[in-house]
């Protein structure tokens, strides 16, 4: 996607966002569209997470409010996530001697939920099934993209890791670092782990949000904004940027040591780094019907063989609330 294509997209998103503002309805769905890219930082190669493409629907629970939980959001998810080497265009021979880790593609569907208690804590877990390998399409998702806007030709897939089924679960919780929280900031302590033959991971840090923000249960980034009444609101429009640096340690990483569960795993692996940071930063905008969010994420090397010592790639999100 070009730089001029990426500008007029998100101009059009936050016009639509502002047209609904002041939107009277209440919404109880919300659909998401998710594309994450190393591109987006303007760098025009493919290289370690090439892209993600995500649908998100996300549905307001039936159950009221109690003294614990103000709001529960159920949610499905479907995408897919393509990792390259660093060096993948030119010849096979001149991917081969530089590979520094597989080509793998990564497809799957999820289930999850997000509860929001009265202490401004918020959990989310999910449960996540997938295919890891050729199966996963990313050969042909990559390629065939490639081919339709005349990029270079990729070399290598030939190398990527073998199939296998993967099972996985997540939970991440953000506790509250400010029960009386200001009016335009909020500071969350964070906890993540993840269990299962594709990842597995932990990971804590903290998450800083400030401007023009909601109160946590109705807040844009949560998918709060659901069942909002106008009544409700502090700001006709949300605004705000975050930050969130987390440290990891990984136990396992499929798309980088190949499948768990096989012995043949593909024809090329790599080391796994089993130490690494990871910085998110961006901003959201939201009105009442429609959210905006862009994010980059600076990620330190996820296989020790990898060339670079850090990657970053950036994130457009667009969702619509309806009835």
């Amino acid at each position: 996607m070009s730089i001029k294509a990426i500008f007029i997209f998100c101009l059009f998103l936050f016009t639509s966002a502002l047209l609904y503002a002041q939107d009277s309805s209440v919404y109880n769905k919300e659909l998401s569209i998710i594309t994450e890219n190393d591109n987006y930082n303007f760098t025009l190669k493919d290289r370690y997470y090439s892209n993600g493409f995500f649908i998100r629907f996300n549905w307001l629970s039936n159950n009221p409010a109690n003294d614990r939980v103000l709001k529960t959001i159920h949610r499905t998810e479907a995408g897919q996530m393509i990792f390259n080497p660093y060096y993948n265009r030119r010849s096979l021979d001149t991917v081969l001697k530089t590979l520094d880790r597989p080509f793998a593609g990564w497809l799957y569907a999820s289930y999850g939920q997000t509860k929001i208690y009265r202490n401004n804590d918020v959990l989310q877990f999910d449960a996540v099934i997938g295919i890891l390998g050729p199966a996963a399409l990313g050969k042909q998702i990559q390629m065939g993209y490639h081919k339709l806007v005349m990029l270079y030709k990729i070399y290598g897939w030939e190398y990527q890791l073998q199939n296998e089924v993967g099972i996985n679960a997540s939970v991440q919780y953000y506790r509250s670092l400010l029960h009386n929280q200001p009016a335009h900031v909020s500071l969350h302590a964070v906890g993540k782990a993840i269990v299962g033959n594709t990842f597995t991971n932990a990971s804590a840090g903290f998450l800083l949000k400030a401007g023009l923000k909601e109160a946590e249960e109705h807040t844009a980034y949560w998918s709060g904004r659901m069942g909002q009444a106008n009544e409700k609101g502090q700001h006709k429009t949300e605004a705000f940027i975050f930050l969130e640096p987390v440290l990891m340690v990984q136990a396992y990483n499929a798309t980088v040591q190949g499948g768990l569960l096989r012995s043949d795993k593909g024809l090329y692996t790599s080391p796994l780094n089993p130490f690494l940071y990871l910085i998110k930063t961006g901003a959201v905008i939201s009105g009442k019907k429609t959210s905006l969010s862009i994010v980059y994420t600076f990620k330190q090397r996820e296989a020790a063989s990898m060339i670079k010592k850090m990657e970053v790639f950036g994130a457009f999100a667009v969702a619509v609330r309806f009835r």
